[in-house]
């Protein structure tokens, strides 16, 4: 099962990562969207809400039975063989299966709407198969294969839950078993395009897991953290603002996914390119640098055109009485740009340095700064409030990445990105301006959102022309890479 791959293979499987988790990701929106659009149709809230219940526990359960230990045989500098992979499959599926029995045990004797999350709980165990998959194609940086295989389970997802209601009336069922089935289609085709068998679970070399558990339990500590943090502000907002703020907090996010979605390709790619960049022995300071510096300027100017536009779109489109989303996301969009940026090189740096105690750290203090400012703030400026103390966050967490990446290689990432901020402040500020001249409605937060893209895109030609060009040239490269078929690789070149 070796990996040994040149650095020019490196180098093309990481740009072509970029535009298949990418434009796969822009697929999987969109799939979701009509998906849902039409699943809503059908079925009632009260349906949604059981799934989200269930998706809820899911969420929390995978995270403890995870471990971390995928993402520990990740950074490993030599790869796994079939006995560690069969023992950290037999592992991850010990603890799936006892906590999905756990959590269905108890929905069969709530009944009711416990009996839909018990099956949802079923897809947990079938899930831990994805893991020696996942593995293999993440240390190979085969990217094309992962997100592939992860968007056609996504399509089969609606297509399977809309079936059963349209031509069984199979109502929040029909949602349930669509979660077994995803996992299912996904542990079979993870499985087949990473190519290494069947794996029987078998504990026999579970010893020899003991450093990637140690680092998984820190890893772990990481998705925990950030869990808890989301929790812990939905519980803060209702108790203090109500539901009803709450439900503003809700749609802000789903509304917000596209712009994090740009982050995504780079936060997927970083782990395991660093990794190998790390494991031979090599400086990694020009592609954080870089990474910065270009994650910056291209989502700069989505989030000043969403910032300066939202106050009115987000009413013309939603309907009046979700005006205060437009004020909470020009918050948002400045807290992405601050530690968007930095969060998805550095968090897969520090992971490959083994330092996830780091990334617990800055989580935790990021949510203390957070829940600090917003829900005093709350009953002052109202659910603006949340978008204030996001940014506050966000900039003792991009403080904290950039003090670690600096203490841990010679890197400078604030050089790439206090430029691009500044940047888009002015031309937010432009935006806005024009957003107060032109008054309410549709045009004028349209006018609002093209004046501070086209401020930030001038103003960056004018004063960062080569982050902006060669920004344009590693999106050209990922193009390319990724519409180009892959030659065969040399000898002693594993795929």
């Amino acid at each position: 099962m070796g990996q040994e791959l040149s650095s020019s293979v490196i180098r093309r499987r990481a740009k072509s990562g970029i535009f298949f988790v990418g434009s796969w990701g822009v697929m999987n929106l969109i799939v979701g969207f009509g998906g849902n659009i039409v699943l809503a149709r059908l079925l009632e809230p009260r349906d949604f809400g059981i799934v989200a219940i269930g998706a809820t526990l899911m969420m929390f359960t995978t995270s403890i039975a995870d471990g971390g230990l995928g993402s520990g045989l990740i950074r490993r500098e030599h790869d796994p063989d079939k006995p560690e992979l069969r023992a950290t499959l037999a592992l991850q599926l010990t603890l799936t299966s006892t906590l999905a029995v756990l959590a269905a045990a108890i929905g069969w004797l709530v009944g009711g709407a416990g009996l839909v999350v018990a099956m949802m709980m079923l897809a947990l165990p079938v899930a831990a198969f994805q893991t020696p998959g996942r593995v293999v194609l993440s240390r190979a940086m085969r990217f094309k294969a992962l997100s592939t295989t992860e968007a056609v389970c996504n399509l089969l997802y609606y297509v399977w839950s809309i079936g059963l209601v349209v031509f069984f009336d199979a109502g929040v069922w029909a949602l349930a078993s669509a979660v077994v089935i995803r996992a299912l289609t996904l542990a079979v085709g993870i499985t087949a395009v990473a190519r290494h068998g069947v794996l029987i679970p078998s504990f026999s070399a579970a010893s020899r897991l003991r450093p990637v558990i140690a680092f998984g339990l820190r890893f772990q500590g990481v998705s925990l953290a950030g869990m808890l943090r989301e929790q812990g502000l939905n519980a803060g907002i209702a108790a203090i603002a109500g539901v009803g703020t709450l439900g503003f907090w809700t749609l802000t996010k789903r509304l917000l996914e596209l712009p994090a979605l740009m982050f995504e390709p780079l936060h997927r790619v970083s782990f395991p390119l660093l990794s190998r960049v790390l494991a031979d022995k090599q400086d990694p300071a020009r592609m954080l640098d870089r990474g910065v510096a270009v994650a910056s300027t291209a989502s700069g100017v989505v989030l000043v055109g969403m910032a300066c536009s939202a106050q009115e779109l987000v009413p013309f489109v939603f309907g009046e009485q979700w005006r205060a989303v437009g004020e909470i996301i020009p918050w948002i969009c400045g807290s992405l740009l601050v530690a968007g940026p930095l969060s998805v090189v550095a968090v897969g740096f520090l992971y490959a340095s083994d330092a996830p105690h780091v990334v617990l750290w800055s989580t935790v203090i990021h949510t203390a700064v957070l829940f600090a400012v917003a829900f005093p703030l709350l009953d002052v400026v109202g659910p603006a409030a949340i978008g204030v103390g996001s940014l506050a966050g966000a900039i003792v967490d991009a403080a904290i990445m950039a003090r670690a990446i600096s203490q841990r290689s010679s890197a400078r990432p604030l050089d790439g990105l206090l430029p691009t901020v500044a940047v888009a402040v002015v031309a937010a500020a432009a935006g806005l301006a024009v957003s107060a001249w032109a008054g309410n409605g549709v045009l004028a937060g349209i006018a609002a959102g093209a004046t501070g893209a086209m401020v930030y895109l001038v103003v960056m030609a004018i004063v960062r022309r080569a982050v902006v060009t060669d920004t344009l040239r590693l999106i050209g490269d990922a193009v390319r890479s990724g519409l180009t078929k892959e030659t065969p690789l040399a000898a002693g070149e594993a795929s």
